[in-house]
């Protein structure tokens, strides 16, 4: 009897996790399609598959539904340059994966069309998910968070790779992180706003700036 209890919550969980991700995504596209503040609930839950009364059971209300959609894309961009666990990259693989997807950012025919719009690395514009911050304590509380916990792993990364000698060991890891971070931020904001910047140039200057 219990494991048939047993069986019947694991997939109850897997079914709430399969509802909670459809809308994620549903929220993701209409945010990206159409900004964060335009897409109703309805509308969301429609293109999941849902009714409100799903969207409910996992969200509290619009709010948490974007820290949701927040987390996911900062998550993934998180993954995607610094990697995780046993495929870390080094700091200067970091920089180098960063390089690369602002390329293919750049080179999005959506992006060289409209300034501002979602592109591969930004599927809800950074300078939209700023807005919400200002708008939105619990948005902008959660945001600083997940900036924290990216400064954190390009700490470790930093300091694992001082360790092996590839980079300045003058540096403190968190400082070097946070400025890292910053920059990041400053050049998708920059893309968004049009600015032409030499991606390559720009990735051998700040690589120069911490190497040995």
């Amino acid at each position: 009897m219990s494991r048939r209890v047993s069986v019947s919550n694991s997939a109850r969980d897997a079914g709430k996790q399969e509802t909670r991700e459809a809308l994620v995504a549903a929220a993701l596209a209409e945010f990206g399609e159409r900004g964060l503040d335009t897409p109703s609930l309805d509308a969301i839950c429609a293109r999941a598959g849902y009714t409100r009364g799903a969207f409910y059971v996992h969200f509290r209300d619009r709010d948490d539904l974007v820290v949701a959609a927040m987390e996911r894309v900062l998550g993934a961009f998180l993954d995607a340059v610094i990697g995780r666990g046993d495929v870390a990259a080094d700091l200067e693989q970091a920089v180098t994966r960063f390089a690369g997807l602002l390329r293919a950012t750049a080179a999005s025919p959506r992006a060289r069309r409209r300034r501002g719009a979602p592109t591969p690395l930004t599927p809800v514009p950074l300078h939209r998910l700023l807005e919400a911050c200002l708008r939105s304590h619990a948005v902008g509380e959660k945001f600083v968070l997940l900036l924290e916990e990216a400064i954190e792993r390009l700490a470790k990364t930093t300091l694992a790779s001082q360790t092996a000698g590839r980079v300045r060991a003058d540096l403190d890891p968190a400082a070097l992180a946070t400025i890292l971070l910053s920059l990041a931020l400053g050049v998708l904001i920059a893309l968004e706003a049009g600015l032409p910047i030499d991606v390559d140039s720009a990735r051998r200057t700040v690589v120069s700036l911490f190497t040995r």
